[in-house]
């Protein structure tokens, strides 16, 4: 039976790691990392990471690399996005592959979740399934689990409810605004610096602050 693998997928023929299946408010955009341009140190270290039972475990395998380091002891997922190798793509253009010969949609997957979650997701069917027809070989408690495969949700798996921890939801959402946050200050940053070289090359095109203070009238 070949291993399942949570979290990797392509972007058409690129592979990549997603770190974030949606970016708040974006549920139509997740944060990937595509892996191919990564320097061989890199690349070894997140995929040993993403191969990990913890990472396997986890919903979302940014929860785990905040807590992992490189060889040089900088955290992963801060390394990841200071050195600019997080990007932000339409999961319609994402496929999970959870084995070499499947591949699923990130976007269908992400909408079958949210039906778990929503608690709108179709009965479950009542023929009892046996280990080798369940896609991932493994039981469901926390619906978030499903990630690599949607047909997950219609197999017989007990589900528990209220299970999704929200919690961690939030931490992951504070993370990525923090993200979102720090690019946005560095383009306000880079902005401010090509407006006063472009003042230093032509002081004429510099606002004027105001109308000055108004010149001494001498009364002779």
């Amino acid at each position: 039976m070949q291993t399942q693998m949570k979290h990797v997928g392509k972007i058409g023929e690129k592979p990549c790691v997603v770190l974030f299946r949606e970016v708040p408010n974006e549920p139509d955009f997740a944060l990937v990392v595509k892996t191919e341009n990564l320097p061989d140190a890199q690349h070894d270290a997140l995929m040993n990471v993403v191969q990990s039972a913890e990472a396997q475990e986890a919903n979302e395998v940014s929860e785990v690399l905040d807590r992992r380091q490189f060889s040089d002891g900088s955290n992963m997922l801060q390394q990841l996005h200071f050195d600019k190798r997080i990007e932000k793509v339409q999961t319609n253009l994402v496929s999970l592959t959870p084995t070499p010969a499947t591949s699923i949609s990130l976007s269908d997957v992400n909408a079958e979740l949210n039906k778990i979650v929503n608690n709108s997701n179709p009965p479950l069917k009542t023929d009892p399934v046996q280990p080798a027809d369940n896609p991932l070989n493994e039981s469901v408690t926390n619906p978030v689990v499903a990630e690599s495969d949607p047909t997950l949700a219609e197999a017989n798996v007990p589900v528990a409810e209220g299970e999704v921890n929200e919690t961690q939801i939030a931490l992951n959402l504070l993370q990525q605004a923090a993200m979102l946050e720090e690019d946005a200050s560095a383009l306000m940053n880079d902005a401010e610096a090509k407006k006063q070289e472009a003042y230093r090359l032509n002081p004429e095109l510099e606002p004027r602050k105001g109308p000055g203070r108004p010149k001494k009238i001498t009364v002779s």
